[in-house]
């Protein structure tokens, strides 16, 4: 009996029951392929190939129980989802065995956030954990709330209308977004330019039911009517259009203050709140426990 089932687990691939889990979570042959990326017809020939294997029909197919696992499924999925659970943890684990924390953190920052404090806190971080690296990347809201959704990312910074049960999130400030003209020279005024009508330069991902849409409805209650003619995926990129002439944009007030050549329209500013964000089912490494830990002392220390 041991030795059937040694020869059972030695020739059972990991990547069939992956794939199925997969099917399950999706429902669905085409979008388990696009998660995968791979084809529909290898998602097919894996499902198969599983079900020869394990002698049994894992998911019913057609009619109104199409791709519903049957109860055999229902069980190997738990099963599944139980071993998924335990190989993702794994570089954790062997992380934590190491005496000092070591590892990549990496945070995906919106666009339009400009985290002021960030560059400080990393250096003041880095001098406990030195052997921590750091990547930063920048992306559009939606896009880093998809990436964390599919434990594709880790740590999200964002502007979330999204409130998934799944994701955990902690305000880290309120930025406030004023909108700016390029000056030309220093004594020139925002009142000598015709910002009604003025061409506006505006962000990727400004689209109704996004939390950039607050910028743009801001503009239209203003008056501002000028059509869009560039979208820019974030402040700094925003910020050289403007300065170039190009239009006018929302800035994060704190940012354009470090900024030559921007003059601020007599608008209000628009409060945008900024939260770190993660998905709950997702488990850090020691080098991002350290430094979300780290990143709570810091708030209580101010």
């Amino acid at each position: 009996m041991i030795a059937l089932l040694d020869k059972f687990a030695n020739q059972l691939d990991w990547n069939l029951l992956r794939t199925f889990m997969v099917i399950v979570q999706e429902r669905s042959i085409t979008l388990a392929a696009h998660r995968l990326s791979v084809t529909q017809p290898s998602v097919s020939a894996a499902l198969r190939r599983l079900e020869e294997r394990l002698e049994r029909r894992l998911i019913e197919r057609g009619g109104a129980t199409a791709f519903q696992p049957t109860a055999a499924g229902e069980v190997l999925y738990r099963h599944c989802a139980e071993i998924y659970g335990v190989i993702t943890a794994l570089p954790n684990a062997l992380d934590a065995a190491h005496a000092v924390v070591q590892g990549i953190v990496t945070l995906h920052l919106s666009g339009h956030v400009h985290w002021q404090e960030l560059p400080g806190l990393i250096a003041a971080y880095r001098q406990q954990f030195p052997l921590v690296r750091f990547r930063v990347r920048r992306g559009i809201c939606a896009d880093i709330l998809g990436q964390l959704a599919q434990k594709n990312a880790t740590l999200g910074v964002v502007s979330a209308h999204d409130v998934r049960p799944v994701f955990t999130r902690r305000k880290l400030f309120d930025q406030e977004m004023g909108h700016y003209a390029g000056a030309a020279a220093p004594d020139e005024r925002v009142a000598s330019l015709d910002v009604c009508n003025a061409p506006v330069i505006g962000y990727e991902g400004e689209q109704t039911g996004t939390p950039l849409a607050a910028l743009s409805m801001h503009r239209i209650r203003a008056g501002l009517e000028g059509a869009t003619v560039a979208e820019a995926p974030d402040c700094e990129a925003l910020a050289a259009l403007v300065r170039a002439g190009a239009g006018i944009g929302a800035l994060p007030r704190r940012y354009a203050r470090e900024c030559a050549r921007l003059t601020e329209l007599p608008l209000d500013p628009v409060v945008l709140p900024v939260y770190l964000v993660r998905h709950e089912q997702v488990t850090l490494s020691p080098a991002e426990q350290s430094f979300l830990q780290y990143l709570d002392g810091s708030a209580d220390r101010r």
